[in-house]
């Protein structure tokens, strides 16, 4: 007996998606037919579904295509054969609601560019930032703008969106709204921000050592964001910083500690020659009046959350969500790391899971050799536009 494939029954279509954990799955199921998409455009529109979507891998093509890199799925330890219009050997300078951003230098200035890889390579093109000291040795302009997040997913809302970007070597601050020519430039707080993140109507900075400032976009049409001190005492340095809201709401900071050849070894290292030697996370508890710092709390345990951070928006997803392929109480972490000189001149080979309880490491997606000499890999979450 022939099986209607297109007119399965929908219970039992929801059962087979269910079983699918990689979005890039989800995309496949959805293109089968009609009925297969209505099922996916269904259960993605359930809320549980919604606040449950696993970050993919964006990493270089096997054959180094100059115009494409691939998704791989770290549920499946899978390469897809899922080819996304993005340049292969640029570094991309930030990973937000689905698009990526890159750097080019142009005129004394840099220009960044997003991209949307998963619509038809659409683009936006930003006015330019200039400021003095831009890097021009070759390629090593795409550092000068260190990351760059967004609000919201442009394509959802093209009118109401902001933009934030961290640049040059100090780590320096600069704002756009949607619509707007020009940047707002906040200059004038203290050096070497590393991470940032919309929270509650804010944004939060954070430095490589502990300093934490937010900002009111509200004020953002007059060009008078002025930064409030949320945590200004200096503690130990951490070559980087992460802000992430939990799964509970609340704000978290992850630290990561890097060790380099060279670096004597401690008792955290595992990895004496160069890497991530160990990562500390603390909840924030702000005063909901004034955003002020309360307290900072050490987490040695991140209950159900499970983290990703990197070049990318710092996001948590459910461990008990995805218990059959994330590991519980994991960082997963991509390299982010550059300076003056670049620390692994073989490419960036510094990707792994860290179990914050146990302080251990273990591996989410091997280095492939065509990952040789190329930029990091990004977190990417695909976005989904239900028509």
């Amino acid at each position: 007996m022939e099986i209607d494939w297109g007119n399965l029954d929908v219970n039992l279509l929801s059962l087979i998606f269910d079983k699918l954990v990689e979005c890039v799955d989800h995309i496949y199921f959805s293109a089968v037919c009609k009925n297969w998409y209505s099922i996916a455009k269904y259960n993605y529109q359930n809320r549980q579904i919604q606040n449950n979507v696993l970050p993919m891998l964006m990493i270089p093509t096997r054959r180094r295509c100059r115009t494409k890199r691939s998704l791989y799925g770290i549920s499946l330890k899978t390469d897809y054969n899922f080819k996304l219009s993005v340049p292969y050997n640029k570094r991309l300078c930030g990973s937000s609601h689905g698009w990526v951003a890159k750097v080019d230098y142009s005129s004394k200035a840099i220009l960044i560019t997003l991209l949307n890889p998963f619509k038809d390579a659409v683009s936006i093109i930003l006015p330019p930032i200039y400021f003095m000291n831009t890097c021009r040795r070759k390629k090593r302009y795409e550092y000068d703008v260190h990351k760059v997040i967004l609000s919201t997913n442009p394509t959802f809302k093209p009118h109401d969106y902001v933009v934030v970007a961290i640049y040059n070597m100090r780590k320096c601050l600069a704002f756009l709204k949607a619509g707007q020519n020009n940047w707002t430039y906040i200059d004038d707080i203290f050096p070497l921000l590393n991470d940032v993140i919309f929270y509650k109507d804010l944004v939060y900075v954070v430095g490589l050592q502990n300093n934490i400032v937010s900002f009111d976009l509200s004020y953002l049409n007059d060009e008078k964001v002025i930064p409030k001190v949320v945590f200004l005492k200096e503690g130990d340095y951490a070559e980087r910083t992460y802000l992430v809201k939990s799964l509970e709401g609340d704000l978290w900071l992850v630290r990561k500690f890097i060790g380099f050849p060279g670096d004597e070894d401690d008792e955290y290292n595992i990895e004496p020659s160069s890497g991530t030697e160990r990562f500390e996370v603390y909840n924030l508890e702000l005063d909901l009046q004034t955003g002020e710092l309360i307290q900072m709390l050490k987490i040695d345990s991140l209950g159900d959350n499970v983290l990703f951070v990197g070049d990318s928006d710092s996001v948590a997803v459910s461990a008990s969500y995805f218990s059959s392929c994330l590991q519980k109480d994991s960082i997963y972490y991509t390299d982010d790391f550059y300076g003056d000189v670049p620390p692994y001149p073989n490419g960036p080979f510094d990707m792994k899971i860290y179990n914050i309880n146990e302080k251990r490491f273990s591996q989410h997606c091997p280095f492939y050799p065509w990952f040789k000499r190329m930029p990091p890999a990004v977190w990417i979450i695909p976005p989904f536009q239900w028509d």
